[in-house]
């Protein structure tokens, strides 16, 4: 789909099986916690389990006794208190549950009102005219998803004689206002844990704390809580994921009349997801914000009267269908602009209109953004002034950006991803350069490239009403907390356009195997003609979904994107595939330490005749040196210590050198008599391998030794492979000596290593017996796994253990202590290890292969 970047995320495979096994849950389920960087028990438990009890005592927030304090003194005596919100719908919300609480709590109600500055006559924030406007009518005002950065506000808030407590998440800069309290828990010295609250989140932690001496923990306003947090684009995670879990479930039998109304306007049914609350539900409350009154959504969250919540939502669904109006046409302005003027070429874009309406700028952003892919400001100007709001992308930091530009604003704030700025419009121009630079300087053209990041690949016949169903518990999905991409690969049997204007393309995938799935691509229309083309391999990047039509429930995917997928189907592009690899401990294990062990080592060779060689070693760059003496047209065999070595080589460089991928393999003894009856059919020119199991009758141009042998006779066995002509070179270093040494020590584990491995296999065993995938899986947690086959072998011979195929049995243990040292296969292993270890720091001695020629440099 266009420049878009597939990523795979790599996984700790070690750390998901752990997982897995820990909390009874599939790996692919551990796997898409583990990237989301749940990697420990606890909070992975916690992350599932979303308990309401896990949320922190809300007085480690800076301030909070102080606030609390003043709050209920001003409750006692029935004082006027004012909660002054922004107009987006995290402050409305917030504003409604604060202001709900303190009427429930105040000994004079009436006393308890809000206040939600115009956007368009007043903009962002805590204003002093709104202030002046309160002094002789209230005694305390709180502020709820503003006031931060109200240095001068706060000031005259005191010489007015208001009391004045902040409560905002956004960023604080250097100095905070001298309010009576200030609760952010960005702010430094704040011990709160999360700090990646909304608005409304802190609102409802005062709240709590407001509550506890009275026994009331509020719980009742998670549903406006879910709703506040979800719209404002907060992380997922954490406390944030837990208030909107909760919330959610609130929401779907929320008694609120007004929320019912805003529900039914909005077509969102009983099963609530936090996708309605975002794009359904929100762009509703933050139409009253952008675009006449923002006080109207928070009369309607307030609102106990079903036709009073009637009309409003009626009023606010009109005034969301005439922003997007406005919303489309600002957008086709601002696109006309860029392209215009090229502003897309460059790093940033800072586009502005006359009489762009203000309350839509930042939708405007996103869609921007979404289409270019740059950091990008829209502005609205009038009347020499610009009111700008900004988005971004990953990798840029706009609130950081924003502030090397200070100089040229006159006021601003926000987050990473999100802001707002004022400028003059005689410093516009400068502005505008002044951004674009420091996106060039901050930006890679690699990270202007839209990514999608894809959590695993699976097969057609994973993709289950199970599956769906074990995914759902990553609900609440949204920012921070993506829906999981899953990526398969198939050809399409069939496909269309559907829906009213032919938008959205449906088409069904089918595997090797024969498995089918329906596949739905939402406003991809214009993909059909790509999907014809790789119809016959096509890789999809989905969401797994269920699909209900007509009382029937079937599979199907959700189509994030599609691509060409792999065209080649052999073993070796399997292979790369299926990376990251849990492999077996022996694919660690060199060939020729494993023949030694079994008496069954290769003969010596002559190597007489050879083409010279060249000599690397300790070349800093290993695969540079490959690019600049071996030619692209000339065989390569290029030889490693293990069948795994032998596979992450191929992998490094056919990443390294794309456009050779298709010529690069490997061959390893590991390989079925059909694979490698498929290598002798691919054209390989540069073949990775560990020089056992290999197809006879290959001449080679160069043969690289990538890897000290670990022995003569090794040395000996990858010679032979340069023939009569072929050149040797000698590429290895003091880290691969040190890298093969502790191999070494893994895959042939001393008596305290087969020790361990014997003490922790025994209580598995007994539980339904031991396979080796198991076996291995267990030794993986602490670093063993390499040592199964030797300890396998080992423990066979002396009787300990009975092996047959992949399965390990116990066997009664000896009357007599047995003796490793009267082993064969132990003795063997352990003198392997300590002739090696003499022979590999020889490897790096200069005439360590002496046939009378001369190194060339």
């Amino acid at each position: 789909m266009g420049d878009l970047q597939w990523i795979l995320r790599t996984t700790d495979t070690a750390r998901a099986a752990q997982l897995a096994r820990a909390l009874g849950i599939s790996p692919l389920l551990a796997q898409l916690m583990v990237n989301r960087g749940i990697t420990d028990i606890d909070s992975a438990r916690s992350f599932l389990t979303c308990d309401l009890a896990s949320l922190a005592d809300p007085f480690l927030m800076r301030d909070m006794d102080r606030a609390v304090e003043r709050i209920e003194r001003a409750l006692r005596h029935g004082e006027s208190i004012v909660v002054y919100g922004d107009y987006d719908v995290d402050g409305q919300t917030a504003a409604a549950v604060l202001v709900s609480v303190l009427r429930e709590l105040s000994s004079n109600p009436a006393a308890i009102s809000f206040y939600i500055p115009n956007r368009m006559d007043e903009g962002y924030g805590l204003h002093a005219a709104a202030l002046k406007s309160l002094a002789g009518k209230a005694e305390l005002v709180i502020t709820v998803d503003c006031g931060i950065a109200s240095l001068e506000e706060a000031v005259l808030a005191r010489q007015w004689g208001l009391d004045l407590i902040i409560t905002d998440h956004h960023q604080p800069g250097p100095e905070v206002p001298a309010a009576l309290a200030v609760l952010n828990p960005k702010r430094p010295g704040c011990s709160y844990p999360e700090k990646q609250l909304a608005g409304v989140g802190i609102a409802f932690r005062l709240a709590q704390a407001l509550g506890r001496s009275r026994g009331r923990d509020f719980h009742e306003y998670l549903d406006l809580v879910a709703l506040g947090t979800v719209a404002d684009l907060v992380p997922l995670l954490g406390e944030n994921r837990i208030l909107v879990k909760r919330g959610l479930e609130r929401l779907a039998a929320t008694s609120r009349c007004g929320l019912k109304a805003l529900m039914e306007v909005a077509d969102v049914g009983d099963a609530v997801r936090a996708s309605d609350l975002g794009f359904r539900l929100g762009p509703r409350l933050n139409a009253a914000g952008r675009l006449s009154d923002p006080s109207l959504a928070v009369r309607l969250l307030l609102t106990d009267d079903p036709q009073v919540a009637q009309e409003l939502a009626a009023r606010l669904n009109a005034e969301n269908a005439t922003r997007q109006d406005i919303e489309r046409r600002i957008t086709a302005e601002a696109v006309e602009a860029i392209t215009a003027r090229r502003l897309h070429e460059q790093q940033g874009i800072v586009v502005a209109g006359e009489g762009w309406h203000p309350g839509v700028i930042g939708i405007v952003a996103s869609r921007l953004v979404e289409q270019f892919y740059r950091p990008t400001v829209v502005i609205s100007l009038a009347d020499g002034l610009g009111t700008g709001s900004g988005r971004s992308i990953a990798g840029f930091d706009l609130y950081g950006g924003l502030a090397q530009c200070s100089h040229l604003l006159e006021r601003f704030g926000g987050h990473t991803m999100a802001a707002g700025l004022t400028v003059r419009g005689d410093k516009l121009e400068s502005f505008s350069a002044a951004f674009v630079e420091v996106c060039a300087r901050t930006l890679s053209d690699d990270q202007l490239r839209p990514r999608l990041y894809i959590d695993a690949e699976v097969q057609l016949a994973e993709v289950t009403e199970q599956l769906v169903e074990e995914l759902a518990v990553l609900e609440p999905t949204g920012f921070g907390n993506p829906a999981p991409v899953l990526q398969v690969a198939g050809s399409v049997a069939d496909w269309r356009c559907v829906g009213r204007q032919g938008s959205h393309l449906k088409f069904t995938l089918r595997d090797s195997e024969n498995c089918e799935r329906q596949a739905i691509a939402f406003g991809q229309a214009e993909q059909a003609g790509t999907l014809v083309s790789w119809q016959e391999h096509t890789a999809v990047a989905f969401v797994p979904t269920i699909n209900e039509w007509q009382g029937a429930r079937t599979v199907q995917l959700q189509v994030k994107a599609i691509a060409e997928a792999s065209p080649r189907d052999d073993y070796i592009s399997r292979a790369m595939g299926a990376y990251p690899w849990v492999l077996a401990g022996e694919y660690y294990l060199s060939p020729f330490v494993q023949a030694e062990l079994l008496g069954e080592a290769p003969k010596g060779v002559d190597t007489r005749g050879r083409g010279g060689f060249l000599d690397l070693r300790g070349a800093w760059n290993k695969v540079g040196a490959l690019e600049k003496y071996a030619s692209p047209q000339d065989p390569v065999l290029i030889l490693v210590n293990s069948a795994a070595e032998a596979m992450h080589l191929c992998r490094e460089l056919r990443i390294a050198f794309p456009k050779r991928r298709e010529k690069i393999g490997f061959v390893h003894e590991h390989l079925s008599a059909g694979e490698l009856a498929e290598l002798k059919e691919l054209d390989i020119e540069w073949l990775v391998s560990t020089g056992a199991g290999f197809p006879e009758g290959h001449t080679w141009h160069s043969v690289w030794l990538w890897h000290p042998p670990l022995n003569k006779d090794n040395r000996d066995a990858w010679l032979r492979f340069a023939g009569g002509s072929a050149q040797v070179v000698l590429v290895f270093g003091p880290k691969d000596v040190r890298s093969a040494q502790l191999n070494l020590s893994k895959c042939l584990p001393d008596r305290r290593g087969l020790a361990r491995i014997y003490a922790l296999l025994r209580q598995p065993a007994e539980h339904g017996g031991l396979t080796t995938a198991t076996a291995e899986g267990c030794l993986a947690e602490v670093g063993l796994e390499r040592g199964l086959w030797f300890a396998a072998q080992v423990f066979a011979e002396i009787g300990l253990w009975h092996v047959e195929k992949d399965r390990i049995a116990y066997l009664p243990a000896p009357a007599k202590k047995l003796d490793l040292y009267e082993a064969v296969l132990y003795n063997r292993g352990m003198n392997i290890r300590r002739q090696s270890s003499f022979y590999l720091r020889e490897c790096l001695q200069r005439g360590f292969i002496d046939d009378g020629f001369e190194a060339e440099n």
